[in-house]
This record gives structure tokens, sequence and C-alpha cells, in this order.
């Protein structure tokens, strides 16, 4: 968790900016539109891939209180946080977006 602490930045779809913090287990995302707070739990010893769970603990009423499965990885020294996630079912295998049923973020660390 330690390597993901700070904030974090993404172009949102409508030109806006999205920006990601993590402090400890907790994560605050603050897009245009909504925001949400959430738990987050890695394990870096997942084979073959990483794996991350976004627990929601608040947001819009649709997605509070379920749990968001996802595999993830960093690029370029750390500075990019790439994961891939589905809102719910199965955890994905692949870094692979496919609607808006599994999504792939791929973050900048904010200078």
């Amino acid at each position: 968790m330690k390597a993901l602490e700070g904030e974090w930045t993404v172009k949102s779809g409508n030109g806006g900016e999205v920006s990601y913090r993590f402090k400890g287990d907790k994560l605050e995302i603050t897009a245009p539109s909504r925001s949400y707070k959430m738990t987050v739990k890695i394990d870096p010893a997942a084979k073959p891939e990483k794996t991350i769970d976004f627990q929601i603990d608040d947001g819009p009423d649709d997605a509070k209180g379920k749990t968001s499965k996802g595999i993830y990885k960093f690029e370029d020294d750390n500075n990019t946080f790439v994961f891939c996630f589905r809102g719910e079912g199965d955890r994905p295998d692949k870094y692979e977006q496919i609607g808006f049923e599994q999504i792939v973020s791929k973050l900048s660390r904010k200078k």
C-alpha cells in the first residue's frame, strides 16, 4: 500500500480530471460528477496478476456497499498505476476494456 500513498490523476471522458487520493488502506476518488470513499485491499503476491479490491464505503446509492475486484501493476518506476476491475462479478484476468463491464484505468502520480 505504501507505493500507492499520495495523489494520482487521470483524464475523465468529458475532458476534466479525476483525482485519486490513497492514504493507508483508504481511497478517495473525486470526479467531475461524483465522488467515492473506499477501503482498498491489495495482494502483491497474488499470481498470475497482483489483485486489488475496492470496497465502496460511500458513494452513489447504486454503488455503496459493493466490492469491485481487480488486478493491478505499476509502470514507469512506480509513477504510473494501471488497474483493471469489474464493478460486479469475477475478477478480470487481463488488462482489457470491455464496455462498462470491465474498466482499465491508467493513473499518473501527481507531482
